[in-house]
């Protein structure tokens, strides 16, 4: 009988070591990134994968067989980073790969975003990978996570083994017995093959079974979910309170209001009856039946039965859990036991309603304040004027401060109306916020911003493809380049950034370069120089510099005035840019700290409302105006049900930058490509580059973490942001595969040591 080739052996050893290397030491060490350490060759933190040991055994197959670290990675969702940044993180963070030769891979799955990224360290260059990520689609888009990745892993390894890598050696052909007989290795394909087919055919078995297990899942949230009482059954302070008699509102200062206001905030009792009659005309206050608020929501008679409600409730969730056990295939039980659940759930129901009528009838009771006129309860308009005193003229009569507030709370109401539309029209992704926002302002017709943004936005996927391929952000790019006018000048835009990229910019400069039309090498050369020079972002330097002959000197002084103010040398840097573009340097500092201490009194501090001040300090309605505006606008933001908007408050609030107008002057921004507004340009650049390394200014303000908190405080929502990038770092401990073999050392340790992830290659999709 014909020996076995030496490879064949070595290759069964290796595979079948594999699984019992795993299992030695309990995986591997490293460190986290964005909370998420690695758990050997397989990470699920969103807990999808059902045979972790089976894609363990399946990676490691891979990782023997072509000589590349390969780190899978299943994350609920990636945050504030999009997915590929995510996964440059975690390949540099763990350092995977070799620490020689940078050659690790990373599979990202990130479950909200619906999309998987592979990327490479920068020694490793394979083409096609965007097929490599697309091969897990299907099972992806069923909820097979594991066939899913099953499949990536088959692609991966046959692309590995043909796509212009070294070719890997492979066993002999089997040759027949010496007597004739197929060898072995027909036997062992044999097996193989069947084995294989009963996989799929196992697997789809599986993601039938799965989608029929959500989709009763969905049924019975469905039905638990009628338990929940609508707002038309709950009581309203409004039906319970009493028409207010005519007051004069321009008698009553503004200051006099606010106070009397403020005492029914904290529970004082009122006793200003003419400041409260004035509130509660005006509409900051409603004057209630008390009484008969709460004996009006009393649980009624029949339903106060003692064990009746909770027999119903346990007998609910029994019927649940029973609805969900039975077996997918048995349809007719499942028929049978939905109906048990939904005739439990009306039975309930009634007591459910009851009880929630009570409970809030009686929060909204201990709410109200006992004053000199009544009962009183501070209705919205009452909480926003509250909200916004500290920037209100205590010495004008209250009308002409309801005015101001109202003026700018419906300004902000219809802009937040407009972003609801927006958020409905754009898909999920880490960009819509910013392209939201510029949309917002770009139009008061949704139809005619989104129309136009998709046809540039499609144009740049149809001919830029080398953002997406350089990781950044087309959809916020077209925004950025509607916003300034640039619809017409794609053609110059891409050209520009091919240059810098073919020139050695890293995508973060070369995309800013382009955004702001540099195209004339002595230009070019000026800004760049000027910018390092300076400290400053390229956009802040080609403003500062197109804008004024004396641009670097105004910088300079703007710069010493604000060494007192206690301002982070970074941000100052970035806040002296933007007053040097924007105001008249003997009015510069003054306007900034007016606004800066208005934006305090809100409660607003830290780097990002530093720079926020600077560009408020330009608004034409002057420093309290716009802390007005920006008042109404997080506060329209936190009466909606948009969560991710806040960090645009400001942008939002400014007055300057609507209908593709220059902040500083209030023209029309030319058509013309090299034309823009630095102030649009700083609001939406981080979303571009979000993830990118490097130094442009921006990381200061968005590791601020100023604003964190609970967005309902109405202040809180902004997470600060975690700084950009973040390099690959070779940090000690050994490779699981340690040197001299690629799986002889266990599992002690972390990844190899590689990184230089964001210089390789990349792919990816959604699914």
């Amino acid at each position: 009988m014909r020996r076995l080739p030496l490879v064949v052996l070595l290759a069964a050893a290796v595979l079948a070591a594999a699984p019992a290397a795993a299992a030695q030491t309990g995986g591997p060490t490293c460190p986290e990134y964005q909370g998420v350490a690695c758990d050997g060759w397989v990470t699920d933190t969103a807990g999808v994968i059902e045979n972790d040991a089976r894609l363990e055994e399946s990676v490691a197959r891979v990782v023997a067989a072509r000589g590349h670290e390969i780190a899978v990675v299943v994350v609920p969702t990636t945050g504030s980073l999009s997915p590929r940044a995510f996964a440059e993180g975690i390949g540099n963070t763990w350092g995977v790969g070799s620490a020689e030769r940078d050659d690790g891979i990373v599979v990202l799955v990130a479950v909200e975003e619906r999309r998987t990224e592979i990327v490479t360290g920068s020694g490793l260059t394979i083409d096609g990978l965007d097929d490599v990520a697309a091969a897990g689609n299907s099972a992806f888009g069923a909820g097979d996570f594991d066939g899913g990745i099953i499949a990536i892993l088959g692609s991966l390894d046959r692309l590995l083994g043909t796509g212009g890598e070294a070719p890997t050696p492979q066993p002999e052909a089997p040759q027949p017995d010496e007597d004739g007989r197929p060898g072995i290795w027909v036997a062992i394909f044999a097996v193989l093959l069947i084995g294989g087919g009963a996989t799929v055919i196992g697997r789809g078995r599986a993601s039938r079974r799965r989608a029929v297990e959500a989709e009763r899942a969905r049924l019975v949230d469905a039905e638990l979910a009628r338990l929940e009482p609508s707002g038309a059954e709950l009581p309203q302070l409004r039906e319970y309170a009493a028409d207010a008699p005519p007051a004069d509102l321009e008698a009553i200062g503004t200051g006099t209001a606010l106070a009397a206001l403020r005492d029914v905030v904290e529970r004082q009792r009122g006793t200003d009856t003419g400041a409260l009659r004035a509130l509660w005309y005006a509409g900051a206050l409603d004057v209630v039946d008390r009484d008969r608020l709460v004996a009006d929501n009393q649980i009624p008679l029949e339903l106060r039965a003692s064990d009746e409600r909770q027999m119903l409730e346990d007998s609910v969730q029994a019927a649940a859990r029973e609805a969900l056990a039975v077996p997918s295939g048995d349809a007719p039980a499942f028929e049978a036991a939905i109906g048990d659940v939904r005739r439990l759930v009306d039975a309930l129901r009634p007591h459910r309603v009851a009880a929630a009528r009570q409970r809030l009838s009686t929060e909204l009771a201990d709410g109200l304040a006992g004053t000199s006129i009544g009962w009183v309860g501070v209705t919205d308009l009452g909480s926003r004027l509250h909200r916004t005193a500290p920037v209100l003229e205590r010495s004008v009569p209250l009308a002409a401060s309801l005015g101001e507030v109202d003026a700018a709370y419906r300004e902000a109401s219809g802009k937040t109306e407009r972003l609801s539309m927006l958020y409905e029209r754009l898909p999920e992704s880490t960009a819509r916020p910013a392209v939201a926002a510029a949309l917002a302002d770009l139009d008061d017709d949704v139809d005619e911003a989104v129309g136009a943004y998709e046809r540039l936005r499609k144009r740049l996927e149809r001919d830029g493809g080398v953002l997406a391929t350089d990781g950044l952000e087309i959809p916020a790019i077209a925004a950025l380049l509607l916003m300034n006018r640039d619809e017409d000048n794609v053609d110059d835009f891409l050209a520009t950034y091919r240059r810098r990229r073919g020139a050695g910019a890293d995508p973060a400069e070369a995309v800013e370069y382009a955004l702001a039309g540099l195209r004339d090498p002595d230009e070019l050369k000026r800004v760049r120089t000027a910018a390092h020079r300076l400290s400053l972002p390229v956009s802040i330097t080609t403003a500062l510099l197109r804008r004024r002959d004396d641009g670097e000197a105004v910088f300079r002084s703007i710069l010493g005035e604000l060494a007192s103010e206690s301002v982070e040398t970074e941000t100052a840097r970035t806040v002296a840019g933007i007053l040097a573009v924007s105001l008249e340097p003997a009015n510069a500092v003054r306007r900034w700290l007016e606004t800066r201490r208005a934006l305090a009194d809100l409660g607003m501090t830290g780097s990002y409302a530093d720079v926020a001040a600077a560009f408020g300090a330009s608004d034409a309605r002057g420093p309290r105006g716009f802390a007005i505006a920006y008042a109404a606008t997080r506060q329209a933001l936190a009466r909606s049900e948009i969560d991710d908007a806040d960090r645009f408050a400001p942008e939002l609030a400014h007055r300057g930058t609507s209908r593709r107008t220059d902040s500083w002057t209030g023209a029309p921004i030319p058509a013309g490509y090299g034309s823009f507004d630095p102030f649009t340009f700083f609001y939406y650049h981080w979303i571009i580059t979000k993830g990118v390394g490097g130094s442009f200014g921006w990381e200061p303000v968005y590791r601020d973490a100023s604003w964190s908190g609970n967005r309902g405080s109405w202040w809180g929502g902004f997470g600060g942001g975690g700084g950009f990038g973040g390099g690959g770092s070779s940090w000690g401990g050994s490779s699981w595969g340690s040197s001299g073999s690629s799986w002889g050392g266990g599992f002690g340790g972390g990844f190899g040591g590689g990184g230089g992830f964001g210089g390789g290659s990349s792919g990816g999709g959604g699914w």
